[in-house]
């Protein structure tokens, strides 16, 4: 099986739940305070497929961590690095990390500035999963989003993707603002196969 099959076949189960995050997703451009607090937060994603199982950390220096568990058993766990732009999801199973660029829209809060940027309706400020949040939507060309951020903490707690006429639901079940350990950052240096995913 070729790299671009592998990795397609490797990340094929959580496509969905990167979809919710990474339109966190086709949603700003990237900067070097991107996620500026730290948090550890879990979350639960439905679509059509099933229900996926997410953990995001951030250590309030740029850099996070996103664990999810997919349909079928499949793990991934990506590390991206905003400040450097890079990105790099270790599939546990496979013994094998894809190494990639950040892209411009992936990952960081939604708020007012990029809000504009993206030329998104704004949906004003209600409770959602607990958390008095700021709701914003808006289209791109292949999908379109509603997402709410906690106003407080910046941390998403609800996110609705629409693309090719698939849902995704992604909701945020606990929160806390304790920062994650430095380990948790860190990439594996021995015993895996890296592609590059450019």
């Amino acid at each position: 099986m070729k790299a671009g099959q592998l990795l397609t076949f490797g990340l094929l189960s959580i496509s969905a739940s990167i979809a919710a995050t990474v339109s966190v997703s086709t949603l700003t451009a990237i900067a070097a305070d991107a996620f500026p607090k730290a948090y550890d937060a879990t979350y639960e994603n439905k679509n059509s497929q099933g229900v996926i199982q997410m953990r995001m950390l951030s250590n309030g220096k740029g850099q996070t961590r996103t664990e999810t568990n997919g349909m079928g058993g499949m793990k991934a766990i990506t590390i991206t690095d905003y400040q450097n732009k890079t990105t790099a999801t270790i599939l546990e199973a496979q013994k094998m990390i894809v190494k990639g660029k950040v892209q411009p829209g992936a990952g960081a809060p939604l708020d007012a500035v990029e809000a504009k940027k993206l030329n998104a309706t704004d949906l004003g400020t209600k409770m959602v999963n607990g958390h008095m949040a700021q709701g914003y939507s808006y289209k791109t060309k292949d999908a379109t989003t509603e997402q709410w951020t906690d106003k407080a903490n910046q941390v998403l707690v609800k996110s609705i993707t629409v693309a090719g006429g698939l849902k995704s639901e992604m909701n945020i079940k606990t929160y806390s603002p304790n920062a994650p350990a430095d380990t948790s950052f860190k990439i594996p240096t021995s015993g895996y196969k890296v592609i590059a995913n450019q």
